[in-house]
């Protein structure tokens, strides 16, 4: 079943209750399905489709099969968001899922009937939003966090070269690869699968001069290599467009 949460034009219209079917969606309607990393069906994902010009949103959950369906919709311009929220290592993290193509994140018309489906992506950009910042990614970030009381610091031009390798499974419960990436050392590493990994990190100056830096989880602790865990972004699930599931910081002084 679906609501309708009244607001502007929406307000004028009432939504009918109906289990999502395979098939052609009736005129006024939207369906489609969620589904896993690996292809299987998503129940109690939140479905929003949601009006570009006016206030309101039209909203439900898939069902035990994966599948939804919105129906009454007036025939004006929308958009269609899904969020997933999965516990992982005892806290609860909100995704947001994917589209099988850009196209599908553009505005629509359901007057002739539409379908829109979605997947969990660990990673990659979500077409449309800021790609410079952790909201445009389905992936968690690695802020890059220089140690307090150094008597060097990095650099608008300095980099930070950053190995990580997993511990144990990542959230969707696959095992997950070992990643090298390169980030500002005054940034953040962008569009890590959600886990807990091992880190080692390298420091980059502006003029490409290499050297091993210290690291931890926290301000404190310092070593070669630290593990870090990931934490949820918020505890709201549902209503922002960008992606961020989490974040896992990354302390680092030279050594």
């Amino acid at each position: 079943m679906h609501k309708m949460i009244p607001a502007g034009l929406l307000a004028l219209f009432t939504v009918s209750a109906a289990l999502a079917a395979p098939g052609k969606p009736a005129p006024g309607s939207v369906q489609g399905h969620a589904l896993d990393t690996t292809g299987k069906p998503l129940s109690g994902v939140q479905i929003w489709i949601k009006p570009v010009v006016t206030t309101g949103v039209a909203e439900t959950l898939t069902d035990d099969q994966g599948r939804y369906v919105v129906t009454g919709l007036p025939p004006v311009g929308y958009r269609s968001y899904a969020w997933l929220q999965t516990p992982y290592q005892g806290k609860t993290f909100c995704y947001r899922l994917a589209q099988p193509s850009t196209a599908d994140y553009n505005a629509f018309n359901p007057a002739s009937g539409q379908i829109r489906n979605f997947k969990w992506q660990l990673s990659g950009r979500i077409p449309g939003e800021e790609p410079y910042s952790d909201l445009g990614y389905f992936g968690g970030s690695l802020p890059l966090m220089a140690a307090f009381g150094q008597d060097r610091w990095a650099t608008q031009d300095d980099e930070m070269e950053v190995q990580l390798t997993p511990v144990g499974p990542l959230i969707d419960g696959s095992a997950g690869k070992p990643l090298t990436r390169t980030a500002p050392a005054r940034g953040m590493v962008l569009d890590v699968p959600i886990g807990t990994y091992r880190v080692r990190a390298t420091f980059i100056s502006a003029n490409g001069k290499r050297e091993a830096v210290q690291v931890s989880g926290f301000d404190g602790d310092y070593a070669s290599e630290a593990t870090v865990k990931f934490k949820p972004s918020g505890d709201i699930c549902k209503g922002t467009t960008g992606g961020a599931p989490g974040r896992a910081y990354v302390y680092w002084k030279f050594q």
